[in-house]
């Protein structure tokens, strides 16, 4: 039963998340999302749902980002779950939120890299100890725009969650992303 309650306040929590999230962009509203599944050589599964802006404020000089070439800037607000694959009854769960830079590699190909934070319900999965809850959250990944109409978007990339040795152990989380992106 406390397994289930558990569960049930993280949910709670992933929803007051959300709306926490967005109320940092407050001027946006969400014009994307995007479900993923990932994988990572841990034995650990997951999914993430969240949402994207893109016009929310600048948190940098419009010159800087001249000088990395022009990035489209991005919010995005996430939730996530990993599953131990030899244990399915240990999870945890996170709420993200992150800059995501955007750059236009060619028609329709995309690099996206973006550093956020992370709010995890537990320390501790398989054989990796988080030690605190906040994590960042590191990623990049290349994005093909599936179709030109609808905007739609398969991206295939890398995630790292760590919290840069802020207290030992720090041992982080390393996985492979597969999403797909759904403009509105």
């Amino acid at each position: 039963m406390h397994l289930q309650n558990s569960h049930r306040f993280t949910g709670v929590v992933a929803v007051l998340g959300m709306v926490l999230a967005a109320s940092f962009v407050p001027t946006a509203k969400a014009d994307e999302v995007h479900v993923a599944a990932s994988y990572s050589a841990e034995h650990l599964n997951g999914l993430r749902a969240g949402f994207r802006w893109t016009d929310g404020p600048s948190i940098v000089p419009k010159s800087w980002l001249t000088a990395i070439g022009n990035p489209r800037v991005h919010w995005e607000a996430a939730v996530n779950t990993l599953v131990n694959s030899r244990n399915s009854s240990e999870r945890i769960n996170a709420l993200s939120f992150s800059p995501v830079l955007q750059w236009a590699l060619a028609p329709r190909l995309f690099l996206e890299a973006g550093i956020g934070v992370s709010l995890f319900d537990e320390t501790r999965i398989s054989d990796r100890e988080l030690a605190i809850s906040f994590q960042f959250e590191d990623r990049i990944g290349i994005s093909w725009e599936l179709d030109t109409i609808s905007g739609s978007r398969l991206s295939f990339g890398y995630a790292h969650y760590s919290q840069a040795d802020i207290q030992r152990p720090n041992d982080g989380l390393d996985l492979w992303v597969l999403s797909w992106h759904q403009p509105f």
